[in-house]
């Protein structure tokens, strides 16, 4: 009997996880680090492992992740020569988009000032203005972020992108590289981040980066939890350089409750939950993956772990 362990604290549901692979896979054996038999396992499902998890799984031939980023497995020191894959939601890019379109016009329309002013009985109606008038720029221009500034753009924003490398969308003004990250900031009123994460975009939300944008800039994150320098973001917060910043992701999640973040009159946090895939539709695509690796046939959805993606 094959032998999968399910790995990671932060591993939503990691029980009823464990209940429906059992379901897919009634031939395997389904177990968790430390298990009998762990040392067993020739898969391991992880989400946030902690770094001893490759000790108790010697035998590790795929490592699946449970979500579309794979930053906590590629970065782990420990993690095995082994290949890995990852979930992907096809209907992944229209769920996000709809979360930014929803932050988007919540800073267009000053529905966050009404929010404040309803709180302090305060009857101010905030300042109106033509969807054209707003410049939102999209850092990231993969598929999930083409379809958002695509989105954006048929609402009537003034849409720019930026990614690494030179993207070309009709009726978006697109950037690239570091060379064109500057022209792409000047003039940004809401900037939405999708990168991946890799070393050249980890902490790219910092100090250096707002003061490029209009004062009073709104930030939409729903990259990746490192992209994000907490500190700096505060500060620009309080020198008005940042005027608000909606949030799904984190360095560290769930986010504390002593978080500052959770607080801040200008911050609007949420778990997480920008695109979140049915998990029976997650469990069918690992259980895909491990039909054909014991049948020996290519896996599908891997990652290319120099890119991170």
């Amino acid at each position: 009997m094959p032998t999968l362990a399910v790995a990671g604290a932060y591993l939503h549901n990691k029980t009823v996880v464990e209940e429906l692979l059992r379901r897919r896979l009634p031939d395997w054996s389904i177990v968790r680090p430390g298990d009998a038999g762990a040392r067993e396992a020739c898969v391991a499902v992880c989400w946030g492992q902690p770094h001893d998890t490759w000790q108790q799984l010697p035998d590790v031939r795929m490592v699946h992740s449970i979500g579309a980023g794979v930053d906590g497995l590629v970065r782990d020191p420990g993690l095995p020569d082994v290949p890995i894959c990852r979930v992907i939601d096809q209907a992944q890019a229209q769920r996000l988009t709809e979360y930014v379109l929803w932050g988007t016009l919540t800073y267009h329309r000053g529905f966050d000032i009404a929010a404040r002013n309803q709180r302090a009985l305060l009857w101010q109606r905030p300042a109106n203005r033509a969807a054209s008038e707003v410049v939102v720029g999209v850092m990231g221009l993969g598929e999930i972020g083409a379809h958002m500034a695509k989105t954006l753009a048929a609402h009537g924003y003034s849409v720019r992108g930026w990614s690494r490398s030179a993207r070309s969308l009709e009726g978006i003004e697109t950037f690239a590289g570091a060379e064109g990250l500057g022209a792409f900031l000047d003039g940004v009123e809401v900037l939405i981040c999708v990168l991946p994460l890799t070393d050249e975009t980890e902490g790219i939300l910092s100090r250096d980066l707002f003061n490029r944008l209009t004062p009073g800039a709104k930030l939409i994150h729903v990259g990746r939890g490192p992209h994000f320098v907490e500190a700096d973001v505060l500060e620009a917060l309080e020198s008005g350089q940042l005027g608000g910043v909606l949030v799904d992701v984190f360095p560290v999640e769930p986010l504390p409750a002593d978080n500052a973040l959770w607080r801040h009159p200008l911050v609007m946090v949420t778990p997480h939950m920008a695109a979140v895939m049915p998990m029976p539709d997650v469990v069918s695509q690992i259980a895909e993956n491990c039909e054909r690796l014991l049948a020996g046939e290519p896996l599908l959805r891997t990652v290319e772990r120099a890119s991170g993606y």
